[in-house]
């Protein structure tokens, strides 16, 4: 799929927008993926230096198979980056791809953000890549996290047991996934915009 005329959206939320990631937000990030808190429920923690983090955005910036937004939190009338997300790998032939989130600003876990961020993300890409199923990978013992993507309609489809080894505890990875349809029948208003638009 020629990924040329995909939009390069702002997409306003209640709490949140999420927009294009610029080169101006390598700072905030680098800091995110070096504090250990951050990324215990997101990754391995692997402290990076700029060189690895300058190798990340062109690698990043050039992907056909990625779509990346910035958080910006927008409840005090002043964006501020707090984490990002993405779609990555995505098949273009079987419509497919992951879900990513990561909220690094410690200040605005609790708040919804996430939850709303997701939500956007998941509707961006049945609105706006045409894509059939969404899945994500989450941490078995995050059950935070997996209520909040069972909210969005997320399914679990099975367990990759002690699939993981974060900060010196196994832990099984949980596959979640959303089919359009299954999203279309909860927010039949966003799916009746998309089908009109094909």
């Amino acid at each position: 799929m020629d990924t040329s005329d995909q939009p390069t959206t702002r997409i306003h939320g209640a709490t949140v927008l999420l927009r294009a990631l610029e080169r101006e937000d390598l700072p905030p990030l680098r800091s995110f993926v070096n504090d250990p808190e951050v990324m215990r429920f997101s990754n391995t923690f692997r402290p990076i230096s700029d060189e690895q983090q300058e190798a990340w955005w062109e690698r990043t910036s050039r992907a056909a198979d990625a779509t990346w937004f910035g958080i910006e939190d927008i409840r005090s009338g002043r964006g501020k980056l707090v984490g990002t997300c993405c779609l990555v790998d995505v098949d273009w032939v079987s419509r497919v791809a992951e879900l990513r989130i990561r909220i690094g600003a410690k200040g605005a876990w609790g708040h919804g953000l996430g939850t709303e961020a997701c939500g956007l993300l998941v509707a961006f890409g049945f609105e706006h890549l045409n894509l059939g199923r969404i899945w994500l990978r989450v941490f078995g013992s995050n059950g935070r996290a997996i209520h909040l993507y069972e909210k969005l309609g997320f399914v679990t489809e099975g367990t990759l047991r002690r699939a993981a080894f974060i900060q010196g505890v196994t832990e099984d990875v949980v596959i979640m996934g959303l089919l359009r349809e299954e999203w279309a029948a909860r927010n039949p208003e966003a799916a009746g915009r998309s089908k009109a638009r094909r």
